[in-house]
């Protein structure tokens, strides 16, 4: 999972159960699961990690969203459930939480550029003193553009990062999210300039030392 990697985690994907019994001869720290792969059920391996004794803390994330889902996948061994759609900041704060109730070192969770700052854990942004109060996918885009200062994403690249691999929208939505957070980022005349629009690329963070630069509206 890219959110995962960019938050300092070493990652590696499976598509299908072979593919994640050949991976699990390696050791992980924590794994995402989803239930539905291409050759089988996740919650399957789920069962042959634990009938093999292995403790390995394991978060479900599942589009199926019936009680007796959920159950059948804590009942299996998973440690946590997640539904989708799933806000990525929450699935970072899990994946931390059962680190840390195995003993296992999460990875830091606040991050501040200029005057604003996230705390991934407790899933909160804020600009100096004050809270934000941010929906999923703005805290999301944020947390992400946060996080890589250095470099104009486009929006493509943001979609894929932030959105998902299986995302059906179109770009316009980037566009859409960033005027919400350049508002909310805003004084009190709802402005901001934190996120810079860079011409013929996308969007960034504004650097600690701006400089002049083209601007597209």
């Amino acid at each position: 999972m890219a959110a995962l990697h960019q938050e300092g985690h070493e990652t590696e994907a499976a598509l299908d159960l072979q593919g994640a019994r050949q991976a699990l001869q390696k050791h992980f720290d924590a794994i995402v699961l989803e239930p539905t792969l291409a050759d089988g059920d996740g919650i399957e391996l789920c069962r042959e990690l634990r009938s093999a004794g292995r403790s390995i803390p394991l978060v479900i994330v599942s589009g199926r969203r019936d009680p007796e889902a959920r159950i059948d996948g804590l009942n299996a061994g998973a440690d946590d459930y997640v539904l989708k759609p799933y806000h990525l900041g929450e699935v970072i704060a899990r994946v931390r939480s059962i680190l840390r109730r195995s003993g296992r070192k999460p990875t830091g969770g606040f991050v501040r550029h200029l005057d604003l700052w996230i705390d991934l854990e407790r899933i909160v942004a804020g600009r100096g003193e004050r809270v934000i109060r941010l929906k999923p996918r703005e805290f999301d885009l944020l947390s992400f553009l946060l996080r890589h200062p250095d470099r104009a994403w486009t929006r493509a690249e943001l979609l894929d990062h932030v959105w998902g691999h299986d995302f059906r929208g179109d770009e316009r939505t980037v566009d859409l999210h960033v005027r919400r957070l350049r508002s909310k980022l805003g004084d009190e005349d709802g402005n901001s300039d934190h996120i810079e629009t860079v011409w013929s690329v996308g969007y960034r963070m504004r650097q600690e030392s701006a400089v002049p630069h083209q601007h597209a509206i």
